[in-house]
Order: C-alpha cells, then sequence, then structure tokens
C-alpha cells in the first residue's frame, strides 16, 4: 500500500512541473530530483506491497518512504494553495503578472525550495539506511511467483445440515445433473473467502448421485499464481495416464521418439487428456480459480461430446464463470444465519457432546456475541469454535475472551489473510477505494453514489480515455463486488448500485490495513486523541467531539453522529468534508471560511444564528476546486432555511449538485457537471439558457410561467439519462422527444402534473414518441384519454413501469407480445374497469402491485404470469381476494385486502 501514496504524489508532481510559476524560479530541477528518487524506490515499494513482510527494518524502512511522500504531499498542496491558481490564465504571462501583483507569492516559491531541498535529504538519509542495514529488493533470493497466504482447503468435515450447506448442496447437485443440458458446461460457486465454497464443492463431489452419474471425476486445486503445466500433470495422474508421477515423462519419451523432435509438453499432455476422456461423461472440479486465462489455456483437453459432462469451479470472482462461458450463472453462496451460525458454533465447541443434552443457559449472551463477531462466515466460526473448545466453559473465561480476541493468528490462522487475498490482487488505486470502507460504521447502509464521489474528490480515480471519472469509479466499485469484498444492498432497475454493505469481517480487514498504512483514524474512543493529532483522514462515530485537536494536514473529515462538529477552520487542506445527520448537528459555518481546497462537501443540520444566507455565500465563493457540493438540510437555530447559495455557480469544477428547488441563473456556464438536483428553470432564462453540456440526470420543476423555457433548455441536453420532469402546464409539449438530443441516450423518465388540470389530456401517445431505450418510466396525473398500454408495451427495454392516473381508458390490454422485459408494474388510482393479459404478455413479471383501482375487475389472463413473485392488490373485497388466490397459486408473495398508502 507504501506505493499508491507515492504513486499519487508523482502525479502531483508531475502537475506541478508544468507550472510557469516554477520555471521563472527554477525550482523545476528540485521537483524533478525528488520525483526520481521516488521513482528508484518505486521497485521496492512494488514488492513491499504485494508481499506480507515480516524483517521489522523492512516494515521500518517502508513507514519512513511512506511519511516522506505524505510530506511531499503536504509542501505540494502547501503551497498550490499559496499561490492563485486561475484556470482561464494559465499562460506565462498571467503567471508573471501574478508573480508581480503578489509579493507572498515571492515567499511561498522560497519556501517551497528549502521545503524540498530538506526532503532530498531526508531521502537520501533513508535510502543510505536502507542499503546500510541489508534492506534488499524484496525479490532477492526468491524463486518463482510471489505465494500468497495458503487458505485451509476445507472446513472440518461437519454435518452439512448442521452447517447450513444442505440447501445449497441440493441446488449444485441439481445443476449438475440437470438432463436438458447435454452438452458440456460449467457450473460455478462463488463468495468471498472463508464462506465454504471449496467444502461445498467436496461435499457435492463426493455426493452418492454424483458419484454414480460421473464415470470420471477429477478434483484440481488452482491458485492464483496456476502453472497451465502442473495443472495438466495433476489431471493426467488422476486419469492415471501414469500410475506414478514419473510415468508421464515415459510417455512423453515415447511420443517425442515417434515424432523425431520434442513437442510442447503441456501440447501433448492436454492431447492426452482429450483421448482419454473421449466418450466419457466426466465431472472436473476446478477449485479456487481466479482468472478465465486457465480455462482459455485448457478448456481444449475436455470434450464435448453431448453427455452431459460438467466443470464445478469455485471462485471469489463473479466474472469468471461468464468468461468460460457464457450462458453460466454462478451460485452466489451466502453467509449463514445467526441461529445457523449458532448451531454451527455449538458443533465445534461441543464436538464429543449429545447437542440435546448440552445446556448454556448461563453462556447464552456471549455466545451471541461470538455469533455476531463472525458475521455468519463458516470459516470464522470454526477457528472460534476450536479456540473455545479448549476454554473453560465458564461465563468468566468466554467473556474475558470476546473482550480481549482479534482475528490475528488465532490458533495459527491469521482469518485476515484468509479472507484478505483478494485485497492482494487488487491494483494500488483499488486498495486506497476498499480500505475507505473502513471510515463508515458497523452495519451501515452507505450510499454508494456519495461513496462514488468521494473516491473522486479523494484522487483516488484515475482518468481514462473515453470514460468519464464516475465511470471508472463504478467499475472499481463494480469489481470490488465481482470479488466477493463488498456486497450490494440495492441496485435501482437500471442497474446501478444504490446502496452497499461490508461484511463485519471484511470491515476489520480495512480497518487493519487503513491503520497500518496511517491511512485512515476511525474515532471511536477518546483515548485516541493522540492518534487524532497524526491522522491525515478521520471518520467519527458517535462522539460528541467540537473540541478535538486534528492534524493541521488532515485532509478528510467523515462525521458520523449527533452533536457538535469539530472546529477545523486550521485543517486548510482539507478535501472532504461529509456531515451526515441533520437536525442533531451544530455546525459553525466560519470554520469553513479558509477551507478553499475542499473538493466535496455535503452539509446537514443547524446553524448558528450568528451566520446569515450573505456569508453562507460568501464561504461557498471561495471553494474553487469544490466538484461535489449536497445540501441536505440546512437551518438556522432560529429555524430560517438557507437558500442554495448562488456563489456556488461560478465554480467551474463542480460535477455534481444537490438542493431542493434549484434556481440556475442563466449565465451559469458548467461543462463538467453531471448531475443536478431539482431545478426550477427561471424568467432570466429567456435572455441566456443555462450552459450544461454534459448533464447526465436532471430533477425538473417548471412553472406555467417558464414552462415555455423547458424544451429550449432540454433541446442542449445530449449525454442525459436520468430525466425527472414535474410541471403544472398540461399543455407543455415534451411527450414527443425524437427531437431531442439524449433521445438515444435516456433510461429513466418520470413525468408528472403537480396541479393536475381538470382538463382531459387530448394530445395522443403515440409509438416512437418515447425515448426507445427507456428501462424505468413513471406518469402521473396526465389522464390520457386513450389506452396508453398498447404504446407502452412496445418500449422493449422497459423494466419498471408506474403508472398513477395516467389514462381514462375503461378497458386496456397487454398484448400477447408486450412488455417482454418489464419486472415491475404499480398502478395508482386508475378507471378501468377491465384488463385483458393475453398469454405470452409480460413473460418475466416479478411485481404487480394494485392500488384505488376501484372499478378494476379479476384482470383477464392474471394466471399466464407464472414468473410473478409479489402480488399486491389494495383494498378489495374478500371474494375478489380468494378468486386471486385460487388463480395464482403460483405466486408466493399475496397481500390483498390491505390499504396501501401512494409512493413518495
Amino acid at each position: 500500500m507504501a506505493e499508491t501514496i507515492v504513486n499519487l504524489v508523482l502525479g502531483k508532481l508531475a502537475d506541478v512541473l508544468v507550472s510557469e510559476v516554477l520555471h521563472l524560479y527554477s525550482v523545476n530541477d528540485q521537483v524533478e530530483k525528488v520525483s526520481r528518487e521516488l521513482k528508484r524506490i518505486q521497485a521496492f515499494l512494488k514488492d513491499a506491497d504485494r508481499k506480507p513482510i515480516k524483517d521489522e527494518r523492512q516494515i521500518h524502512w517502508v513507514k519512513e518512504v511512506r511519511d516522506i511522500a505524505h510530506s511531499i504531499e503536504d509542501v505540494i498542496d502547501t503551497f498550490l494553495m499559496k499561490i492563485p491558481q486561475n484556470p482561464q490564465k494559465s499562460c506565462l504571462c498571467a503567471a508573471i503578472k501574478n508573480m508581480l501583483r503578489n509579493p507572498k507569492n515571492l515567499s511561498a516559491v522560497h519556501n517551497l525550495v528549502n521545503e524540498i531541498n530538506q526532503i532530498l535529504e531526508k531521502m537520501r538519509e533513508i535510502e543510505e539506511s536502507r542499503v546500510r542495514y541489508g534492506i534488499n529488493n524484496l525479490r532477492e533470493g526468491m524463486t518463482g511467483d510471489i505465494k500468497l497466504p495458503i487458505r485451509p482447503t476445507v472446513l472440518p468435515d461437519i454435518d452439512p445440515d448442521i452447517v447450513g450447506f444442505k440447501a445449497d448442496q441440493d441446488r449444485v447437485v441439481k445443476e449438475l445433473l440437470v438432463e436438458t443440458t447435454k452438452r458440456r458446461s460449467v457450473v460455478s460457486i462463488c463468495g468471498t473467502g472463508g464462506l465454504g465454497k471449496t467444502t461445498l464443492a467436496q461435499k457435492v463431489y463426493n455426493c452418492d448421485d454424483v458419484v454414480k452419474q460421473f464415470k470420471v471425476r477429477i478434483w484440481v486445486a488452482i491458485s492464483d499464481k496456476f502453472k497451465v503445466i502442473d495443472v495438466s500433470r495433476k489431471i493426467a495422474q488422476q486419469l492415471k495416464l501414469g500410475d506414478q508421477p514419473n510415468e508421464i515423462e515415459v510417455i512423453l519419451a515415447e511420443i517425442y521418439k515417434k515424432l523425431g523432435d520434442q513437442p510442447n509438453e503441456t501440447e501433448v499432455i492436454l492431447a492426452e487428456i482429450y483421448k482419454s476422456l473421449g466418450g466419457k461423461k466426466y465431472l472436473i472440479v476446478l477449485d479456487d480459480v481466479w482468472t478465465t486465462d486457465l480455462w482459455t489455456q485448457i478448456s481444449a483437453a475436455f470434450p464435448d461430446k453431448n453427455n452431459g459432462s460438467r466443470v464445478l469451479m469455485t471462485t471469489r470472482i463473479a466474472d469468471v464463470p461468464k468468461g468460460m462461458d457464457p450462458n453460466s450463472e454462478p451460485y452466489m453462496l451466502k453467509c449463514l444465519t445467526k441461529e445457523l451460525s449458532r448451531e454451527l458454533l455449538l458443533k465445534i465447541i461441543f464436538s464429543n457432546h449429545d447437542p440435546n443434552k448440552i445446556s448454556i443457559d448461563d453462556l447464552s449472551d456471549v455466545l451471541d456475541q461470538f455469533v455476531h463477531m463472525c458475521g455468519g462466515l463458516p470459516l470464522a466460526l470454526v477457528v472460534l469454535g476450536g479456540l473455545l473448545s479448549k476454554k473453560p466453559r465458564t461465563y468468566a473465561a468466554w467473556s474475558s475472551m470476546s473482550r480481549t480476541m482479534r482475528w490475528h493468528d488465532v490458533e495459527g490462522i491469521n482469518l485476515h489473510e484468509i479472507i484478505g487475498t483478494s485485497y492482494e490482487h487488487l491494483s494500488f488505486a483499488q486498495k486506497s477505494c476498499f480500505m475507505y470502507f473502513a471510515a463508515f460504521p458497523e452495519d451501515y447502509t452507505i450510499d454508494a453514489t456519495s461513496l462514488l464521489r468521494m473516491w473522486i474528490a479523494e484522487g483516488f480515480i484515475p482518468q481514462e480515455d473515453n470514460r468519464t471519472l464516475e465511470e471508472t469509479a463504478e467499475s472499481f466499485l463494480e469489481d470490488l463486488i465481482q470479488r466477493s469484498m463488498v456486497q450490494v444492498d440495492s441496485r435501482s432497475y437500471v442497474g446501478s448500485i444504490k446502496t452497499l454493505r461490508i461484511h463485519d469481517l471484511l470491515r476489520d480487514l480495512a480497518l487493519q490495513k487503513a491503520k497500518e498504512e496511517n491511512f485512515l483514524l476511525v474515532y471511536t474512543n477518546p483515548d485516541d486523541k493522540m492518534s487524532l493529532s497524526r491522522a491525515r483522514r478521520v471518520a467519527i462515530h458517535n462522539l460528541d467531539c467540537d473540541q478535538l485537536l486534528m492534524s493541521p494536514n488532515l485532509r478528510t473529515l467523515l462525521c458520523f453522529y449527533k452533536g457538535s462538529i469539530p472546529n477545523c477552520s486550521k485543517q486548510r487542506l482539507l478535501k472532504v468534508v461529509s456531515i451526515r445527520e441533520k437536525e442533531e448537528n451544530i455546525i459553525e459555518l466560519g470554520m469553513f471560511m479558509g477551507l478553499t481546497q475542499l473538493r466535496y462537501l455535503s452539509l446537514a443540520g443547524r446553524v448558528s444564528d450568528n451566520y446569515d444566507q450573505e456569508f453562507f455565500e460568501k464561504v461557498i465563493g471561495r471553494m474553487k476546486f469544490l466538484q461535489t457540493f449536497e445540501v441536505r438540510w440546512l437551518k438556522t437555530i432560529g429555524g430560517n432555511y438557507f437558500e442554495f447559495p448562488r456563489s456556488a455557480w461560478n465554480i467551474k469544477t463542480l460535477r455534481h449538485v444537490y438542493d431542493t428547488y434549484l434556481e440556475l441563473p442563466a449565465s451559469t456556464k458548467l461543462t463538467n457537471l453531471k448531475i443536478i438536483g431539482e431545478v426550477m428553470p427561471t424568467q432570466s432564462w429567456e435572455i441566456e439558457l443555462p450552459h450544461i453540456p454534459n448533464l447526465r440526470s436532471l430533477q425538473l420543476y417548471a412553472r406555467s410561467s417558464t414552462s415555455n423555457l423547458v424544451v429550449p433548455f432540454l433541446s442542449t441536453l445530449e449525454h442525459l439519462t436520468n430525466l425527472d420532469i414535474i410541471h403544472d402546464d398540461s399543455v407543455l409539449d415534451i411527450l414527443d422527444m425524437r427531437g431531442f438530443l439524449f433521445y438515444n441516450h435516456l433510461q429513466s423518465l418520470s413525468l408528472e402534473l403537480s396541479y393536475p388540470s381538470t382538463t382531459k389530456l387530448t394530445q395522443m401517445l403515440h409509438e416512437d414518441m418515447l425515448p426507445c431505450h427507456l428501462i424505468d418510466l413513471k406518469i402521473e396525473d396526465y389522464k390520457f384519454q386513450q389506452d396508453i398500454m398498447p404504446v407502452l408495451e412496445k418500449l422493449r427495454c422497459l423494466k419498471v413501469l408506474i403508472l398513477h392516473k395516467a389514462f381514462e381508458s375503461r378497458k386496456t390490454t397487454c398484448s400477447s407480445r408486450g412488455f417482454s422485459q418489464l419486472e415491475v408494474l404499480e398502478l395508482y388510482s386508475l378507471s378501468m374497469e377491465e384488463w385483458e393479459i393475453e398469454e405470452g404478455a409480460m413473460p418475466i413479471l416479478k411485481k404487480l402491485h394494485i392500488y384505488r383501482c376501484d372499478k378494476l375487475g379479476v384482470p383477464q389472463g392474471l394466471q399466464y404470469l407464472t414468473n410473478l413473485q409479489n402480488l399486491e392488490w389494495g383494498y378489495v373485497d374478500d371474494s375478489k381476494a380468494d378468486f386471486v388466490c385460487n388463480l395464482c397459486p403460483h405466486v408466493p408473495s399475496f397481500d390483498l385486502n390491505s390499504y396501501f398508502t401512494l409512493p413518495i
């Protein structure tokens, strides 16, 4: 991880090197020397980052290098803060004028030279110490590839019913034995380290039904650093191509003698495997696969003879099965429930006792603490159970262990190394992203959008060609999810991640790494004040700490508590400030006056009555580098709400803005802005429309007085993917979107009349008027006189449809080929009386909600919705409810004859 900060600093050095200000005072030479020295030690740090270091000399040396890199970052950021930055005037002439105008800049450059010279001296000292104390390159003296920590092959031989694997085993066996799939196919088990993938695979491998079905069964343990020749030899040995390992060489020698030369050994062995497997129904288990490279190289050795042969694979990375077989859907192994965790733990602790005779009433509470500590991870439960089995069965012994135990070297097993192997495979930037999860409280629901924006503000996300920073950040997050390092809590129907959670043990791993690297301090204990004074990033949990003294070089402050916010007015290098709570927070706006380097600011709480709107404008206007500005809830203690500061629209770096009822000035020109919340058009737009061409997401509130400006404004947006329009003008001509530049990009659309007119909408909705790639559509209060279902059902990508007072047709029909991708349908307050669903319509519909459709009878063809999983019908009589239940016995979740409130 030490190389992460070095990479970040090298990037900043490159930026500084191109500054004309440095050319004027010949500072470039010193900066280049620092850059060269950092590059020289990068090779060492790469190895230090990939291999756990045991040598105390190496640990201390790496720490010194990291501290030096932090010092360089501080010097550069302090210098850039003192030299006014004007992105519009980067020419040499402007720099000279700027220097002459403000003599303080001369002093800043002079200080920069002195501080860089001091850093160079320190770098020479630590480089000399590395040589003096024999701290050699980590690869010296090593052969082959670096080996990552080896995990246990399987969990102890526990009855799968107790472990909780029986249902999982039955599912996987069913997939292996399915008779409708004759071709060779890949079945995969996916999940994080320690979850029991190998144990489950072994149970399946030895299952009687599997043994009977497959004439040939082969098990090969793969690793992240595999060699195809070794894998090929293991398979050949199990096929008895040679009863002893050296017999492979005998076979090869005979082949070489016939051919007259020596072909590629791997190819010869794979050819022999193919010949041996010909005509046989086989099962190949590839345990712990990390990439598709192995399959690319050995798949030709496995014949595809339409006889039901299978490849069973375990992996931590959900993308790997798709690369091996496009039709493969990985079986995602989940953590054990609290009940099953408790059963497994008891089984391990009392392995020699009859479970029916075990009494633990006095230990029940502390046992629950241990269960929570393990987070449903079977490996953790087994390791802990083995340790507890050797302890006295007393409350005093167990509670003492609960208070003091850490997952380091428990019974010779470092659980963090086992579950954290995936961490070693991350890029340096991704490691920073993963450690950031340590900032969030345990069991916290993490907002994915805010997380990605903080990553961008921190500088973790590299700029890639043809990709926005947001797209690259999302790909980083998806990769962490594919590696089972974080869990998706919810997704939008468009497919984007909404909320996340992280397993407690993986969060512990992130905390451990963050502490080792001085990356982040989670402040939960008042005794940590000394550490707080040195921390570069701080997350405060549940402590009222307005008097805290923090490091002057603090970069990040995240507050997850209710109370007074610590004064950070002297932390001038702060980039990220997030205050998550609302009414309970007390915020002193004055402390933000000097925080001109902020990239991310999220505010929620109450402000002292000493500050007014004018002061708020001044504070925000000074933040020239702000990228994300969120005002969730902000008012004075006296009860006066703050308006969104108009000065923010002069910040050219803005990428994401959120507040309610925003009024964009006509002169606004923000080419970086991607997302904006709840905009209200103003009369000033008649002179000049705002220029925000790269906007992706927009909520628009239009009044009758400004409805004529909506279409011209939307016509300037090309990249829009999410659009929410609320207006009070029933004649607003926005239904036909074919002329908009974003027509082929829009995925989510919401159309709503805020003050519905009593006049029925006579305008007709025709095919192709709405964007063809819509995934999510909501129409509210439009009251079309036509039946709009025949039009909407032709939107071939539509997954979610919400209709609220959308049309007044008495009858509607969903045709046999309509709504081919629809998964969710919600109908509110519609006046229709008859609804016909033809066979074949909505073939994958999973969720159907019907609210306040009082005249609607039971839909004809409801029974054709065979994939329906959830049906809610509000306020229906008992006879209708009984009829629906009898008509759809296949639906697992009913909620009928209930009262439902309309969605917000």
